[in-house]
């Protein structure tokens, strides 16, 4: 199964569009919740790290449980059984990006800890916001020139 991956150039250009997020996110959640003193870039620089360090992990590992949940050998056609699983791998993907800015959230309000309930709702938007830029991240990463070709 051959196929290409996004080069140095690619990998840069998806880190700029999630930190530049990241930023946005981190901007207007600091004006709602003042209690978080670091800076956006701060809180930015912080999640885009994690996400280069657990992402593919996480995904990897969404993979792997929709390869043993939706095998081929399960009694839907392959395009039903491929888009599921595509989904399966997205919903492990989104649940990692609740825990990883839940993570995010611990650190930068550890010395004033936020209500349990707004906690865990900018958690959850955190990670709206991460899918969203997947988006622009992967049509610009997939567009960048280097391409590295897998045979």
């Amino acid at each position: 199964m051959g196929g290409v991956i996004p080069g140095a150039l690619g990998v840069a250009a998806f880190g700029a569009i999630k930190f530049g997020g990241y930023s946005a996110a981190a901007w207007r959640l600091k004006k709602i919740e003042p209690v978080i003193a670091a800076g956006a870039a701060k809180i930015a620089a912080v999640r885009t790290g994690l996400g280069f360090v657990l992402g593919p992990p996480a995904t990897f590992l969404g993979m792997f449980l929709a390869e043993r949940v939706f095998s081929p050998s399960s009694n839907l056609p392959y395009a039903a059984n491929s888009h599921v699983q595509n989904a399966a791998i997205y919903g492990v993907l989104f649940l990692a990006r609740i825990f990883v800015w839940a993570l995010v959230l611990f650190l930068f309000t550890r010395r004033t800890p936020l209500p349990s309930s707004r906690f865990w709702l900018y958690a959850f938007l955190g990670a709206v916001v991460s899918s969203l830029l997947d988006w622009p991240g992967y049509a610009l990463a997939i567009a960048a020139p280097g391409k590295i070709s897998i045979c």
